[in-house]
């Protein structure tokens, strides 16, 4: 079908025209049609254009259409969608709510941004359908008050990629919903950055997470991929960047997981694949309660305070580098000739008083560490096989042209101040 296109003005436009009409005499009456008419007017597949104005209507969407915004298109109204195969692009949402759909397939919505009070994008029942590109940023106050981002509710086949969301509860919430892939998207300033419930097939990829309550939220869900993200300052009181809460058949790979209060929490979570993510300045690693069958291997960390807080009941270390690892490897294997410790008196001193982390690097610290070595009980959480590398990440390597500049910079201060003499 060839797609037609329909031009709709605001409406003060169009009372703009009326009252010239009125004034200069016309017998023919004014009149400006709504866009709820204009879209009822449209056959399916037709295509809508607004023009640049604030629109105030709460709309209904009964055919496949797809409205188009433009720079400037404002709507303080909602969009409900109640029909297959509707795209809604280049929108700013500023009312009581944004774009409601329920039980309808191949939805598009790209390129909108919102700043409602609540619910700026709510799917019930959706499937097969996108979120690209949208900018949300929620209203101020605290979490409690606001709504979620997007909302998914008993949806299959979603995908929400490139887009911004702030200052909402939970950036995205799916509850009863399966085969979602969550792309490419910066979550900042909520509750949780995305929270799942009772999901499953879920896919979190190359997402930015920062500054919420947890990053990663997932709750009683099964086979949950958490890949090549980046999961940083979540670091209030008992914050989280990831926690797995009666979770099943999970991997956590390739991703940055820095800065934050508890870096994993595993709670009843079961078969989990932990593998080559970097761990950084977490002040706990893994906070375990009752995992079962959880992998960890070939990760790195450094600059953490605590690996683990807990025995080794459910979860093993594996083939991991550690920055704070002082055995030898004299068999030339990669692997230390001694096992790591991984949880510590210490650290957990630093869990209960946060102060004490004031002393990390002192001698009676390092005193209780070889203490800990030395009265190692038999659940303790080790790794048998820590992988020995030369270097850390963050030790700086001076090439021939910042050794030179360097020293041109300290003979110029030797000889002003030679001369300030």
């Amino acid at each position: 079908m060839e797609l037609k296109k329909h031009i709709v003005t605001n409406m003060k436009k169009g009372s703009l025209l009326a009252l010239f009409f009125c004034i200069v005499g016309f017998s023919t009456p004014a009149y400006a049609q709504s866009v709820q008419q204009q879209i009822d007017s449209l056959s399916s597949g037709e295509i809508l254009e607004l023009e640049p104005g604030l629109y105030s209507e709460n709309l209904l969407i009964k055919e496949p259409i797809k409205i188009n915004g433009n720079k400037g298109v404002k709507f303080t109204g909602k969009i409900e969608i109640k029909a297959n195969d509707v795209e809604i692009s280049d929108i700013q949402f500023l009312g009581e709510q944004g774009i409601v759909a329920k039980k309808v397939k191949n939805i598009k919505i790209t390129q909108n941004s919102f700043q409602t009070k609540r619910f700026p994008i709510y799917f019930d029942g959706v499937e097969n359908s996108e979120i690209a590109e949208v900018d949300i940023i929620g209203k101020s106050g605290h979490y409690s008050e606001k709504s979620h981002g997007i909302s998914l509710y008993n949806s299959k086949g979603i995908h929400i990629k490139n887009s911004t969301i702030t200052q909402t509860q939970d950036g995205i919430y799916l509850e009863n919903s399966r085969q979602v892939t969550i792309e490419k998207n910066t979550i900042t300033y909520g509750r949780y950055g995305t929270h799942i419930m009772y999901g499953s097939d879920m896919k979190l990829l190359q997402n930015n997470y920062s500054h919420h309550i947890t990053g990663v939220m997932s709750m009683m869900a099964n086979n949950v991929d958490i890949e090549e993200n980046t999961i940083k300052h979540q670091n209030t009181l008992n914050s989280s960047g990831i926690t797995l809460y009666q979770t099943s058949k999970v991997n956590v790979v390739h991703n940055i997981i820095r800065e934050n209060s508890i870096a994993v929490q595993l709670q009843q979570a079961d078969t989990v694949d932990m593998s080559s993510n970097i761990f950084a300045s977490n002040l706990l690693v893994f906070k375990n309660i009752k995992p079962k069958d959880v992998l960890v291997t070939n990760n790195q960390l450094y600059g953490n305070v605590l690996v683990a807080s807990s025995g080794s009941q459910g979860i093993t270390l594996r083939a991991n580098v550690y920055d704070d690892y002082e055995g030898e490897d004299f068999d030339e294997d990669g692997y230390g000739d001694s096992v790591y410790i991984a949880t510590s008196t210490f650290g957990k001193w630093v869990l209960k008083n946060e102060y004490y982390q004031y002393f990390i690097g002192s001698t009676a610290t390092g005193l209780l560490e070889k203490m800990d070595y030395k009265t190692s009980e038999q659940n303790t959480l080790m790794d048998e096989q820590p992988i020995v590398r030369e270097g850390q990440p963050w030790q700086v390597s001076f090439s021939g042209k910042h050794l030179s500049i360097g020293i041109a910079l300290l003979i110029v201060l030797v000889f002003s101040w030679r001369k300030l003499k």
